[in-house]
């Protein structure tokens, strides 16, 4: 687990307020706030319909503008960067353009941290194209899985990429149970490229249900309340509730809504949902990204919708508060 040590840090200053004179540890815990309050961006299927070296240059890179703006800390990317489906030489050169356009994010010193889509394992499937254009992604991945599941511990949180195609449409959940359960920290962000219950797509987690249950529930053990996505290409929002109790509930967030050509669709939920009720909160077929804020222990989730060119505006939100009994 990658660790930049400011959560350790934080918590020692905490402990350290404690022991000042009156009027001190009011200071100190202010400027531990200040700390804790930041944010991030997800959004993701960012490729073409072929056009452009596999690219939507135009939404991608007003997007990329738009995300060099905010002060956010780093941009999550739930896969299908490219048009991809190439041999490994095109795929190279369709992950150069994808990282070309999104110069400004890097450029302005914001982390950029995708996971591969199906569009971007490559024909015939490997690795190479991707390890070499994103060759400093976190290496502390399960074997076989170096650069394409990886986890980042940033301030309060602990942020997990779940790669799914090295086992389509699985995740390697003895991995991920290890890092759910060394974690110290109030909030924990899991992304991957299939949504776990099943909208457009037929092909998703819940081909394997028993192993998406399991994948479910270690997110909800551990704290998590979202699961951030991809592969269809608009936005929605909906929960799943296994046990009547909705503030207990994951929140399922498919974002592809970064350039992918926008689809038609509607609930219901028709997969196998196993016993969890699903239900759809916020739906919409337009671009945009989910802004995420952190501020101590709450969390708020905002669909950013893109109303018109270089134009977005909060259509969708959803709050609630961390757990804060994490262990020390």
């Amino acid at each position: 687990m990658k660790d930049t040590s400011a959560s350790k840090l934080l918590w020692i200053l905490a402990a350290l307020a404690l022991l000042l004179p009156a009027g001190c540890e009011e200071q100190v815990l202010r400027s531990i706030s200040t700390e804790t309050s930041w944010q991030f961006i997800v959004t993701g299927d960012s490729r073409s319909d072929g056009k452009n070296n596999g690219v939507n240059i135009r939404i991608l890179g007003e997007l990329a503008t738009e995300i060099a703006k905010q002060n956010v800390d780093f941009v999550l990317v739930p896969g299908d960067l490219v048009n991809g489906y190439e041999d490994p030489e095109t795929m190279q050169s369709q992950f150069e353009t994808w990282h070309k356009i999104m110069k400004p994010v890097y450029d302005a010193g914001i982390g950029v941290y995708p996971i591969r889509g199906n569009h971007d394992v490559g024909e015939p499937e490997g690795t190479s194209a991707w390890n070499n254009v994103f060759e400093d992604l976190p290496d502390n991945g399960p074997p076989g899985q170096k650069n394409l599941t990886y986890s980042v511990t940033h301030k309060n949180a602990l942020i997990i990429a779940v790669d799914q195609y090295v086992r389509p449409s699985r995740v390697n959940q003895t991995w991920l149970d290890k890092q759910l359960a060394a974690n110290r920290n109030p909030h924990i962000f899991v992304f991957g490229h299939e949504p776990a219950f099943k909208a457009d797509h037929e092909d998703c987690l819940d081909d394997y249900p028993a192993a998406r249950d399991r994948f479910w529930a270690s997110i909800a053990k551990a704290g998590g309340r979202t699961y951030f996505c991809g592969h269809d290409h608009f936005y929605n929002h909906a929960s799943a509730d296994n046990d009547g109790n909705p503030a207990n509930d994951v929140h399922q967030y498919i974002v592809g809504t970064a350039g992918a050509p926008l689809y038609d669709w509607a609930p219901p939920y028709n997969g196998d949902n196993g016993d969890y009720a699903v239900r759809n909160v916020y739906h919409a077929k337009r671009y945009g990204y989910i802004l995420v804020k952190i501020d101590g222990l709450d969390v708020t989730v905002t669909w950013m919708q893109r109303t018109a060119p270089g134009r977005y505006h909060p259509k969708d939100t959803f709050s609630y508060k961390a757990v804060s009994s994490r262990r020390q």
